[in-house]
């Protein structure tokens, strides 16, 4: 078992600094092998423990510097700290028993804080008010997201939301910016974890906890929801632009419920790995993924998982 231990250490070690270097060739390379930085930080920790994984981010975070050396390295590789904080805290979540979806939702809302107050520092580093540092950074990720989807041959106004028109996607995107973030650290948490638990299923590392098939939102978040709406009627722009990011994050978190659902019902019913497969691919296109957020909503009542199947007489 040592050397089994110290096989999966080196392996989780060698596949961090392939996912940080592969990730710097391209913006394309960036946004999938990027996603996966949290993975060997999970699987190492979950095998041995918080320590051992605080080295391979350690080791991780020395390859970052050695790349980028001097104190822009802070602002230019922020998104590689967040995904190595990210794997650290579900780790440390996992080590003190916390189930797969709540360990999900702290990590999030913790990078969510960090991600605020970094951004107040830089401010004040770079002598800006906090509202044109937001116009200067905002700017900056419009034009990143720009050059990936050009690189797929696509556009910014090529988007399409919900039937919103294409020629205000620009300013609706910057808009929104801050629930995409959120959003978007909660979905690579969330495919992370999957992986990882699947991984200690498969490998026979001891019970891997709750399944995320099992996952529901905290009562008090459908408040949150109510607010959200009431926020979108008010008159100052300021409180109508929260009250979008609010429920954005507030539908994602209930997509999230949705999709476990589903996952649950396609489990009882021992459907086909092609079948599910097609399945999670369909709910995260639109308009699916809208009906995926009401029925994880609706579960707060009906508790579809909880529905016994039909006796066969």
């Amino acid at each position: 078992m040592p050397g089994s231990r110290r096989l999966v250490w080196g392996c989780a070690l060698v596949a961090l600094v392939a996912f940080i270097l592969a990730g710097r060739t391209s913006a394309m390379a960036t946004l999938f092998l990027g996603t996966w930085v949290p993975l060997p930080l999970l699987i190492v920790g979950w095998r041995q423990g918080t320590v051992p994984a605080v080295l391979v981010a350690a080791a991780g975070a020395l390859v970052v510097l050695a790349l980028n050396p001097g104190l822009t390295v802070f602002q230019d590789d922020l998104g590689l700290w967040l995904l190595l904080l990210l794997g650290l805290i579900l780790t440390v979540c996992r080590q003190r028993g916390w189930t797969a979806g709540s360990a999900i939702m702290l990590a999030t809302a913790a990078l969510g804080i960090l991600s605020l107050v970094g951004f107040a520092a830089l401010a004040y580093y770079q002598g800006l008010s906090p509202a044109d540092f937001w116009e200067q950074k905002s700017q900056e990720i419009i034009r990143a997201l720009t050059a990936t989807l050009q690189h797929s041959g696509m556009e910014v106004s090529d988007l399409r939301v919900m039937g919103f028109p294409r020629g205000d996607m620009q300013n609706l995107l910057i808009q929104v910016l801050p629930a995409l973030a959120l959003i978007n650290i909660a979905l690579v948490a969330w495919v992370n974890v999957l992986v990882a638990m699947k991984a200690a299923r498969r490998w026979g590392w001891g019970d891997p906890g709750e399944p995320l098939a099992q996952w529901t939102c905290p009562e008090w978040l459908v408040f949150c929801l109510v607010a959200a709406g009431f926020a979108l009627l008010a008159p100052p722009v300021w409180v109508r632009v929260a009250g979008l990011n609010l429920l954005l994050i507030v539908g994602f978190a209930y997509f999230g419920q949705g999709t476990a659902v589903i996952a649950a019902l396609l489990q009882r019913y021992q459907a086909p790995w092609g079948l599910r497969f097609l399945v999670y691919v369909l709910a995260f296109v639109n308009p699916l993924i809208i009906m995926v957020m009401i029925l994880g909503l609706m579960d707060l009542w009906l508790d579809f998982r909880r529905l016994q199947p039909p006796r066969e007489v």
